[in-house]
């Protein structure tokens, strides 16, 4: 969306990523296991903005990238908000059932009701 819509908006992007450490805690794996798990986690957030970011270069969009670490990405998304100043926060929901929504809460959820902006959700 951005990158169809940058002549007319003129956008600075901020590409986020947030690897929720929690979620990759399982009590039945040998700890040397999990640190090589987050490991590779991070180390698919490094690769998932720099694919992104190759195309954000190749629009010609300005851009600058951030991975985060922590326990609910929605509130790490809207802190990163909160101290980078964004005027929006763009976000694709994930394709997750309404029922898991409602019963865990979504991190589309979270942002677009605690963020400090303006949230476009784009599917």
């Amino acid at each position: 969306y951005l990158i169809r819509m940058k002549e007319s908006l003129r956008p600075t992007v901020t590409l986020l990523t947030v690897i929720s450490m929690s979620n990759l805690a399982y009590r039945c794996i040998p700890d040397f296991q999990q640190e090589m798990i987050r490991d590779n986690a991070l180390k698919m957030g490094k690769l998932t903005l720099e694919r992104h970011a190759e195309e954000y270069a190749a629009a010609g969009i300005l851009f600058d990238t951030i991975l985060e670490k922590g326990d609910d990405p929605g509130a790490v998304i809207c802190a990163v908000a909160r101290r980078q100043g964004v005027e929006m926060i763009c976000l694709s929901p994930s394709n997750s059932s309404e029922m898991s929504d409602l019963v865990f809460g979504s991190v589309a959820n979270y942002v677009t009701h605690h963020a400090p902006c303006p949230v476009l959700l784009v599917r």
